[in-house]
């Protein structure tokens, strides 16, 4: 303090200037915990309604521009007509706010406003944010279907063997924990991934280790890139969810490729920027053995089958499984649920359903993967 101050005063004589911090000096040392207490006072304290947070900064609430509902509505009419997300700078001029109010001060206004009406979701794009309405995104976008949320159980890694963690790497599961996660771009051309039946069923591919490089880096939120098919050339929308770590949009691709599960698929970065190619690995199409998994829902189980399948790609066959029909194994999905099932009650049930099938009454790691995977994440 520059005034005198008890506190600044050793037994009443004043302290030395030069043992004394600096400003700059306290809060490099005590930077956590006063930042934690400056957050608390403008969330909770007695005055944390004069103050709004507008993308991590903070102003006081009277200097934004008014935003009413009427401008809100201009805003969702504006994006259904595009039918696209829009940014803010690109709906001003036809929302018309106060044109008192600096251009930069109406953009922090509407997007506070945006963010606070549960009608519109923040998208980024080539680092960009965008506006989008929640009920024209896909339904795998705006809600994580049941197959894709991972439900984790506790287990001792230290027993898993060389062989097992080497098959961990392989199958690169986007919840597994054998992957390095990285911020930095990629070093490599391309990658490549192998399709399990949820993702092949919601037309989705994961966000893992090995992906995720070639996609915007974040924790939460939408993020939209552009998907170009490495076949035929044509530019599709992919939605990446980055909180349920997959990106969505490529059911239409993988249907028009006819593409079983097992199929390996590649990314590649394209040239121009927030684009990236996805393809399979083509052969000539042929009629192969697959497992084929049915349900038995009066026992609460799954069969398996084998039965010739037309693969047109390059598959992995220790995960290649089909479905005999989807709504059945939904069914068998939501029982298992309700009555509880474990992890482990799946895995006994499966693992002899599949040596049945080997003439030598045994089964791969992956193909356990696999077909858990069918009825839990």
């Amino acid at each position: 303090m520059q005034t005198e101050h008890r506190l600044n005063q050793t037994n009443g004589a004043a302290m030395d200037g030069d043992a004394l911090l600096s400003a700059e000096e306290i809060y490099d040392l005590y930077r956590q915990e006063i930042d934690d207490a400056l957050l608390y006072a403008l969330e909770e304290g007695e005055r944390h309604e004069d103050f709004v947070e507008v993308d991590g900064k903070w102003l006081l609430a009277d200097m934004l521009t008014e935003v009413h509902v009427g401008h809100l509505n201009i805003a969702e009419a504006l994006i259904e007509m595009q039918g696209r997300p829009l940014s803010t700078e690109e709906m001003l001029d036809d929302v018309e706010l106060d044109e008192n109010a600096p251009p930069a001060m109406q953009t922090i206004s509407l997007n506070h406003a945006l963010s606070q009406d549960p009608r519109f979701d923040p998208v980024t794009q080539n680092g960009r944010r965008l506006w989008y309405l929640k009920r024209l995104e896909p339904g795998v976008v705006a809600n994580t279907p049941p197959l894709l949320r991972y439900r984790p159980v506790n287990y001792n890694r230290s027993l898993l063997s060389v062989e097992l963690l080497q098959v961990e790497w392989e199958v690169d599961d986007e919840w597994g924990e054998s992957g390095l996660t990285s911020d930095a771009p990629s070093l490599t051309p391309g990658v490549s991934l192998t399709l399990i039946y949820p993702h092949r069923k919601y037309g989705t591919l994961p966000l893992s280790a090995r992906t995720r490089v070639f996609f915007p880096q974040q924790n939460a939120g939408l993020s939209l890139v552009t998907l170009v098919d490495g076949r035929w050339g044509a530019k599709f929308p992919g939605w990446v969810v980055h909180k349920g770590r997959y990106i969505a949009g490529l059911g239409k691709w993988m249907d028009d490729h006819k593409l079983p599960v097992g199929a390996y698929i590649t990314l590649e970065q394209a040239d121009e920027q927030g684009e990236i190619i996805v393809d399979y690995r083509t052969r000539r199409a042929k009629r192969e053995w697959a497992r084929i998994a049915s349900a038995d829902l009066d026992n609460m189980r799954l069969t398996f089958t084998m039965n010739k399948l037309q693969v047109a790609c390059e598959y992995d066959d220790t995960l290649i499984v089909s479905a005999g029909d989807a709504e059945p194994l939904d069914e068998l999905r939501i029982a298992l649920e309700r009555a509880g099932g474990t992890l482990d009650a799946i895995v006994e049930q499966i693992v002899p359903e599949l040596t049945k099938l080997n003439p030598q009454g045994m089964v791969h790691a992956k193909s356990v993967y696999s077909a858990v995977n069918m009825v839990r994440r």
